[in-house]
């Protein structure tokens, strides 16, 4: 049950007199800024456009969004955009999320009235090339300033584009499938972070880990991307060799159909493998935007050594969420959200289902606030357990 729970809500144990007072004066600014100022993040304000111009419901992307950060935060190559056009507006962006209530059945209520802080910069640079760098400070971490991601891209042309970062395997994928800086709910779909086998440096899809990664479009409806990855959290990337590959085939410009595939080793240098552990992931996944309505999900077949390497552990996650965007003069104002996810532990021998209900309002494009419940069932009555959350996200 401890495990569920934490897999559920991480337990920071640290307490900071006066901080949660502070934060939430200044969210209460935020949003009042926002609401008279119409303030909107670096890339909008650069292109002097809105942020429904990339995203149906921020910070999801839509079609116009998934080619903009294809090519390197342009919406067209022939853009020459001089060095990040600092002339013109800093690209530095921030994001302040605050849970002033959050209540688990098999936990303390918390009042969590600053969650994180992000601050970002990045943008299109001269001769094909772009940046990404995002500092995070987060409740669970003690507010500790960290890294979470980093990337140099250059993108000489759309079938072909390099880039080389700190993030998660699948931080070049345009899609939102597998993305988690562009989840809409406060609870992650279980592909992204389960550990599965644990034979990945006991890691999840979504950790940081160094990553090589070429991508493009040969077609216009057609998005690959190949690369070379280290396991979760080595920031040296040593003995890195998860081979990663990703196809998307756009039916439409609203519907795809997508696989991926990663194998790697984790060696026995590293502090979570005492042998060599190889490990696989295998997925399907599709995505469709049908007016207002966004549907998608993915199924992920997994394989891992044991501590030992001496028998294969399988396990198998999917996932379905369907959302409706309501708008008014073409920005949106409340989007209910469903998903239904479905993962397995201990070599599929024990299941788990959650169902995540979700409502959010959006005072802004760029500031929202949103109400989830979280149930899970477990093998056992010990492991269910349900999860209320209310949470505020605002970029400036």
């Amino acid at each position: 049950m401890k495990n569920v729970h934490h897999n559920i809500s991480s337990v920071n144990n640290s307490r900071r007199p006066g901080v949660a007072a502070m934060s939430l004066v200044v969210l209460i600014i935020g949003i009042f800024f926002i609401n008279t100022a119409q303030a909107i993040p670096a890339f909008a304000r650069k292109h002097q456009a809105e942020c429904s111009s990339c995203h149906n419901a921020w910070p999801a992307l839509n079609a116009a969004g998934r080619t903009y950060k294809e090519n390197g935060y342009r919406f067209s190559r022939d853009e020459s955009p001089g060095f990040m056009n600092w002339d013109q507006t800093l690209p530095v962006s921030a994001m302040i999320k605050a849970r002033p209530y959050e209540k688990s059945d098999n936990g303390d209520k918390k009042i969590r009235a600053l969650h994180e802080v992000e601050v970002m910069v990045a943008g299109a640079m001269a001769n094909d090339f772009s940046g990404w760098f995002e500092l995070e400070a987060e409740d669970d971490a003690g507010f500790d300033v960290e890294v979470k991601s980093a990337a140099l891209g250059y993108h000489p042309h759309e079938a072909v584009n390099l880039q080389v970062s700190w993030g998660a395997i699948t931080g070049s994928d345009p899609y939102d499938v597998y993305s988690n800086p562009r989840k809409m709910t406060r609870n992650r779909a279980s592909v992204i972070n389960q550990r599965f086998g644990g034979a990945d440096a006991n890691g999840r899809l979504r950790d940081a880990r160094q990553n090589i990664t070429l991508y493009g479009r040969p077609l216009s409806m057609l998005y690959y991307s190949v690369g070379i990855s280290g396991v979760k959290g080595d920031t040296e990337g040593e003995d890195s060799d998860a081979l990663t590959a990703r196809l998307a085939l756009d039916i439409t410009p609203e519907v795809m159909v997508g696989l991926m595939s990663i194998s790697g080793t984790c060696k026995a240098t590293n502090t979570n493998c005492a042998v060599d552990r190889d490990f696989s992931r295998t997925g399907l996944d599709a995505q469709a935007d049908i007016g207002n309505i966004r549907l998608m999900g993915a199924l992920l077949k997994t394989t891992d050594d044991d501590a030992t390497a001496t028998t294969e552990v399988d396990n198998n996650a999917a996932y379905v969420e369907a959302r409706y965007t309501f708008t008014d003069g073409g920005r949106p104002t409340f989007v209910p959200l469903v998903r239904l996810d479905s993962y397995e532990r201990n070599n599929g021998q024990d299941d788990y289902d959650e169902i995540t209900l979700q409502a959010n309002y959006y005072f802004t494009e760029n500031a929202r606030g949103f109400v989830e419940y979280l149930d899970v069932s477990g093998p056992t009555p010990a492991t269910d357990d349900s999860l209320l959350t209310l949470q505020v996200d605002v970029g400036f």
